[in-house]
């Protein structure tokens, strides 16, 4: 290719008055070369000389002074054959149906198809020819956007967004950000998630519907695996369960966008950015106390952003309020669980997602019914509530109610001591049992059954009193009787006893009561 420098060799040897011959030999070039630049230079001199009226100025000077260049708009590689485009369509092809089919780690890059060209379908190319075939194929594809225009109350979008946060000092975590955007207003409305699941998206559509006072008439998604079951063909997809449940009990309709086509829902796929840039992105905004702390700091921050105005002059809040009136009719907030039956197993617990929560003894290989919330786990049987747990989101983690296993430990005591169950008990019951009963754990079961019946404060009073009593004897029944005196001593009840145990309990109130006197000093030592 003949360079700028060369080029004006020419021309200044051709106004020299050399032969176009003898600038050819001198330069050591082609003599058709430099016949065509030299053309080339008298007619683009010709036009500037003349100032035709339709000739640009600037261009023809342009056009003298420029860098020679080569017309290859129309040029073909020569080893390029209709069945090596063919071969690469093909390739293409199986690229977009991984994609669809979640095998997008699969898919064949560019060398990969050249490997495959040569070494499989024995054709004779290079890669740089590869890659401006590919890139030439998927050119052809690309599309103009058509701008839309929105009804109030027609179409909302909604999308999942992640931000790293610190709750509860326990380090910087990951936590899914469910965003809605109705496209006629911009309006947007966010909340907070530990996990981008079935329960977070239908509790989020639930929450957002009760704050919208209704619901709007299409909702739009992109390929999320919680609204999308499976794919049937490139463009087909299933809606999963959760979806379906909440279209037929809001009655909206909805859709989901092409693969990798953002700009389907473009106004929550831009919302989502801002909301966790304007949000989440100054000094000390990125550290709560709890993630309900945490949900009502994006609230307000939602509300500020609302109510600014928009590029377009439109403040989204006040649009919004117009939108209401043309919403459908307020329903009363969508459970939001996934329910599923369980089997109880040896330990006494069901598995939820790879974690173990306990249930009552009594039921080891019996069927329960499970409600698994976005933050609590509720286990039925026979229709009645036997469990409940706040649901962990770690791998393999055990949540162990110590109450569920007395019938257990009763029979087992030596198995307390390195239990799961005390392990994870409450603060106030290993301390009552490393205070009171490490060396007695028969007894500290029977005290437990007196904590489960009366609770924990009140049983660590009983036990803080009858330590000053009677710290030599510190038996589950003296304990239940100074937790009976003093309710009845509250609400101001006089018990009739009649039978022999009850008989017996009141001998041992009585005891409590003279012991009481003579630790305050009323009566004399000896009368006891």
């Amino acid at each position: 290719m003949v360079t700028l420098t060369q080029k004006q060799k020419i021309i200044l040897k051709h106004i020299d008055g050399m032969s176009n011959r003898s600038i050819a030999k001198e330069l050591h070039m082609s003599k058709d070369t430099v016949n065509k630049y030299v053309t080339e230079y008298e007619k683009q001199k010709a036009e500037l000389l003349l100032m035709k009226p339709e000739a640009d100025t600037e261009e023809l000077i342009q056009a003298i002074v420029e860098k020679p260049k080569y017309n290859s708009d129309n040029r073909e590689p020569k080893r390029v054959t209709p069945d090596m485009i063919k071969a690469i369509e093909e390739c293409l092809e199986l690229n977009e149906w991984r994609r669809v089919n979640g095998m997008s780690k699969q898919q064949m890059k560019k060398i990969d198809i050249h490997t495959y060209l040569v070494d499989k379908k024995k054709f004779n190319i290079s890669y740089s020819t590869v890659k401006r075939l590919v890139r030439s194929i998927e050119d052809k594809h690309k599309e103009a956007f058509i701008r839309q225009e929105y009804e109030h109350g027609d179409i909302c979008e909604f999308d999942w967004g992640t931000v790293k946060l610190d709750i509860g000092e326990t380090g910087y975590d990951t936590y899914q950000m469910a965003v809605f955007t109705p496209a006629k207003s911009g309006y947007r409305y966010s909340m907070l998630f530990k996990a981008q699941d079935t329960p977070a998206f239908q509790q989020s559509h639930a929450e957002f519907f009760d704050y919208c006072k209704g619901n709007f008439k299409m909702m739009v998604y992109d390929n999320m695996r919680v609204a999308v079951k499976k794919f049937v063909g490139l463009h087909e997809k299933e809606p999963t369960k959760a979806l379906m449940e909440l279209s037929i009990y809001y009655g909206f309709n909805f859709r989901f966008t092409n693969i990798a086509r953002g700009n389907e829902k473009g106004h929550v796929e831009r919302s989502v950015e801002y909301v966790r840039r304007r949000v989440f992105s100054e000094p000390g905004n990125d550290k709560f106390d709890t993630l309900a702390d945490a949900n009502r700091f994006l609230a307000m921050g939602c509300t500020r952003l609302n109510s600014q105005p928009m590029s377009n002059g439109t403040i989204p809040l006040e649009v919004f309020e117009e939108e209401q009136k043309h919403l459908l009719p307020r329903l009363p907030k969508f459970e939001s669980c996934i329910y599923s039956e369980n089997r109880v197993d040896k330990y006494s617990t069901i598995m939820v997602s790879q974690n173990h929560y306990s249930v009552p003894d009594t039921l080891v290989g019996k069927m329960v019914s499970v409600k698994t919330f976005t933050d609590k786990i509720i286990v039925y049987y026979d229709n009645n509530l036997i469990a409940a747990h706040e649901r962990s989101f770690k791998l393999h983690d055990w949540k162990i109610d110590i109450f569920h296993y007395l019938r257990t430990l009763h029979k087992k005591p030596g198995a307390l001591r390195g239990s799961t169950a005390l392990l994870q008990a409450d603060t106030q019951i290993k301390y009552i049992y490393e205070h009171y009963y490490s060396k007695d754990a028969k007894t500290f079961l029977q005290v437990l059954e007196i904590v489960y019946e009366k609770g924990t404060d009140v049983v660590m009073k009983a036990l803080r009193e009858l330590e000053l009593l009677s710290p030599m004897d510190m038996s589950a029944d003296k304990v239940k009787v100074i937790c009976e005196h003093k309710q009845e001593k509250k609400n101001g009840i006089t018990v009739s006893y009649t039978d022999s145990l009850t008989e017996k309990s009141r001998s041992t109130l009585s005891a409590y009561d003279r012991l009481a006197a003579l630790q305050s000093g009323k009566i004399k030592k000896e009368v006891v």
